[in-house]
């Protein structure tokens, strides 16, 4: 079923709580609609959205917003291993919470993330040492150049650090998500290496996924807003990933050692310890604010900021990071004009 209304609000619709709204809003819920939609569409200018869990909208958006409600969850084959395939509109957590439920092991350490299934494969999310990809089988997809459903391939996708194909340029607007196909195990075990996890489940014998939920959603909740209290977009840049030579160099710049994780012959160096080090943390502008309890999330803090606000406080972390420690964050939310 498809349903379109003009000149939506999309306050609603997008975790920042910035007050836009786009020129027409689409909603779908088969993928036998999208051949449809797009024979009838009337701007050329579009894009898709979920929740919005990772978008800033800097002003209106001038064109046609898409969003999927597909809301399949079928379990394709069930035994120590467990294929599920899921519509792109169903909320990813949702997912997790199941298969925690049923006692599957694979993405409880992606708990709370906002966001649903598609976006999920799109952005190629990730938390505590965890990423979709590790357990995504299949994308589904409609190819809206070709006029034609596609499949992709854990490989196919390319995925990287919240990287994916579809967010490779010449793709921009290509691909729109219909389901993905995942696979979690009954044989697994707890993965507590990241964070400080290990400690809060170091007695407990025997461990379920459900605990591990728990524990990442309490963990969570302990550093970053509630986004249907305060508006934010999650983690908002992207942690550095750089050569030893400079991390040896940050080090030496602040006199002690740097927190960091090893990537291959490069080190990964948390954002959220550099804005803090500017001096960021807890700090605001006008109505946009960095939370103070994790710098690495930007928030609306009156409710009442403007895209253009919340871009302006980028502009300033940015540089403030750049002069102390000639690294140039990039920001992980995608900008929306």
């Amino acid at each position: 079923m498809i349903t379109q209304s003009e000149h939506f609000n999309i306050r609603a619709f997008n975790t920042f709580g910035i007050n836009a709204q786009c020129d027409c809003w689409i909603e779908f819920t088969e993928a036998s609609d999208l051949p449809v939609v797009f024979a009838s569409m009337t701007s050329d200018r579009y894009r898709c959205i979920g929740q919005g869990s990772n978008m800033l909208f800097v002003n209106d958006y001038h064109g046609t917003l898409l969003h999927s409600r597909i809301l399949d969850f079928d379990i394709e084959h069930r035994d120590a291993d467990m294929l599920i395939r899921i519509g792109s509109g169903m909320p990813f957590d949702d997912v997790v919470s199941k298969c925690c439920e049923i006692g599957y092991w694979g993405i409880e350490n992606l708990s709370g993330i906002p966001g649903d299934a598609g976006a999920a494969a799109v952005q190629n999310i990730g938390a505590y040492g965890v990423e979709i990809k590790d357990v995504l089988v299949k994308v589904e997809a409609y190819d809206t150049f070709a006029n034609k459903f596609v499949d992709f391939s854990n490989d196919a996708c390319q995925y990287a650090y919240r990287h994916s194909v579809f967010k490779d340029h010449e793709n921009a607007g290509r691909y729109v998500v219909t389901h993905i196909t995942i696979k979690v195990t009954k044989n697994g075990g707890p993965l507590l290496n990241y964070g400080n996890l290990k400690a809060g489940l170091e007695r407990n014998g025997n461990i379920t996924p459900m605990d591990v939920r728990k524990l990442v959603i309490e963990t969570r909740n302990a550093k970053l807003p509630d986004p249907t209290k305060v508006g934010s977009a999650g983690s908002f840049f992207k942690n550095p990933v750089v050569e030893l030579a400079d991390y040896n160099r940050i080090s030496t710049i602040v006199g002690t050692s740097v927190p960091h994780y090893p990537m291959g012959d490069k080190v990964k160096i948390p954002a959220a310890w550099l804005i803090e080090q500017c001096g960021w943390k807890g700090r605001t502008i006008g109505n946009a604010g960095v939370w103070h309890l994790q710098p690495l999330v930007l928030v609306n803090a009156t409710g009442r900021a403007t895209g253009e606000e919340i871009l302006a406080l980028e502009g300033e972390i940015v540089r403030d990071v750049k002069e102390k420690f000639g690294i140039i964050l990039h920001p992980e939310a995608d900008h929306i004009y």
